[in-house]
């Protein structure tokens, strides 16, 4: 760590105990010979040109004071670079430094990174057509993208507000809310799996995961393989979208139907793309929301594959691949 960034998420570090743990990072890299600038990002929007500008200006080591949305928008500048990104956990999921098995507390975090190598890994491509736009736009995500009510309820908060004052609980009680209020509606998703093939599918929840764990739900992704873990809930209401989702955190059961009423299990499959699109005909209550780690990009046709762009990550010692 030669000249390292610090981009410092506003609506996250605005106490004063989390600006004095910002500042006691900064002095400890600084005691470690790096030379250490302190960035607020500007707006979500903003972030990734600001990295790309801090790339181009040659700062080698980039480090996120925020949460896994933060990461997922300095990271649009960073990727395909020379630069090395790690990931000091402020935010409410932190699910990158949660797989990457890094301790919650910011500091403790950073003493870790100290004697951390980077290690390439692969990231997912999202591309869509949002509502209102003429051309298609793409990002590079890290943890997972998809379709369906989880990209509503990542929008329930879009200010982040709702994040700061709840915490996980927030996502809880939003998620049971959009259970009981939010239409389940079906679209069709179209997989490409390793040996070329394709299949489709009536689906009514769709996520492409790249990373093995997410909180309580153990998708088993690789972020340094070349595939993306797809998991889906086939056509079914609130009862089933439940039984799926409560299945999919608590047994692991997937594949097929089964108990009361024969309610559906999620379905996996290993793929190198998949394409979500609404079925011609229907009429959608609500627009169809499309999520990549945590941020909510629009609505409407998606595409997601594997990049053609790397990230280098800086990789905790002793934090399996």
């Amino acid at each position: 760590m030669r000249r390292v960034m610090m981009f410092l998420n506003p609506l996250l570090i605005h106490s004063k105990k989390r600006r004095a743990q910002v500042e006691q990072i900064a002095e400890l890299l600084s005691g470690y010979g790096s030379d250490v600038h302190l960035q607020e990002t500007l707006s979500a929007h903003s972030a990734g040109q600001q990295a790309s500008e801090a790339v181009a200006a040659g700062f080698d080591t980039f480090l996120v004071c925020g949460g896994d949305g933060t990461v997922f928008q300095v990271m649009q500048g960073v990727a395909g670079s020379e630069a090395t990104l790690g990931v000091l956990p402020f935010g409410t999921g932190n699910v990158i430094a949660q797989n990457l098995k890094m301790p919650r507390n910011p500091l403790a975090a950073a003493r870790l990174l100290l004697d951390a190598h980077p290690r390439e890994v692969s990231l997912g491509q999202i591309t869509l057509n949002p509502v209102g736009h003429k051309r298609m736009q793409s990002w590079y995500f890290f943890i997972a993208a998809g379709m369906g009510v989880h990209a509503a309820l990542m929008n329930l908060a879009p200010t982040g507000q709702g994040k700061r004052r709840g915490g996980r609980l927030a996502y809880f009680i939003g998620g049971f809310r959009l259970l009981v209020e939010h239409p389940v509606q079906p679209f069709q998703i179209e997989l490409t799996h390793a040996d070329g093939g394709t299949t489709t599918e009536i689906a009514c929840e769709a996520i492409a995961t790249h990373v093995a764990e997410i909180n309580r739900w153990r998708p088993g992704g690789d972020p340094q393989a070349a595939w993306l873990r797809v998991a889906w809930v086939p056509p079914t209401g609130r009862l089933g979208l439940g039984h799926a989702s409560f299945h999919a955190l608590a047994t692991g059961k997937s594949n097929g139907f089964g108990g009361w009423g024969r309610l559906p299990f999620a379905q996996y499959g290993t793929v190198s793309r998949m394409i979500c699109r609404p079925l011609n005909g229907n009429a959608y209550r609500v627009p169809l929301l499309v999520e990549a780690d945590g941020e909510v990009l629009g609505a409407s046709y998606t595409a997601i594959s594997v990049a053609d762009k790397k990230l280098k990550l800086l990789w905790p010692n002793g934090a399996s691949p």
